[in-house]
């Protein structure tokens, strides 16, 4: 059974989370995480979902952009644990907890692959598809309200 919570930036899960994120995300890019780059999240929402080792197996982050707004980025779910509805759980848990925050609205810059995900959990294509760490992306945009 996976539990979802809110961890602090630089906790043990918050690093956990980031190794999740950089073999998931990033790895397969040929890219890695700088120093600078982590050290812009202290004021972002860490969502981890763990497993009963105490393995981080999903993550995502919310970062505020202005007090209606929030934008969830760096979503991950590890391999062997995809199709498992974990990714739909972690997004719908970030939804609720940007709602009880007073956002109004959540944006995500998504991954191509990942269009039907986004648009299954009701979220909308903002805009034309465009370059993100060298690979195409879409806007999506999701009212809470």
């Amino acid at each position: 059974m996976n539990i979802i919570k809110e961890v602090a930036f630089d906790s043990p899960e918050y690093l956990k989370a980031v190794e999740l994120r950089n073999e998931v995300l990033r790895k397969p890019l040929g890219l890695e995480f700088s120093k600078e780059e982590l050290s812009e999240e202290f004021d972002s929402h860490h969502f981890v979902a763990m497993n009963d080792e105490d393995e981080v197996v999903a993550c995502l982050v919310l970062k505020p952009i202005s007090p209606q707004e929030v934008k969830m980025r760096q979503v991950a779910v590890k391999d062997t644990q995809r199709g498992k509805n974990l990714g739909s759980l972690m997004v719908q848990f970030s939804e609720v907890f940007a709602m009880d925050n007073g956002y109004e609205l959540l944006t995500v810059h998504a991954r191509e692959v990942a269009k039907g995900f986004y648009e299954k959990l009701e979220y909308t294509v903002e805009g034309d598809q465009f370059e993100e760490v060298g690979i195409p992306h879409f806007k999506f945009i999701k009212k809470l309200v």
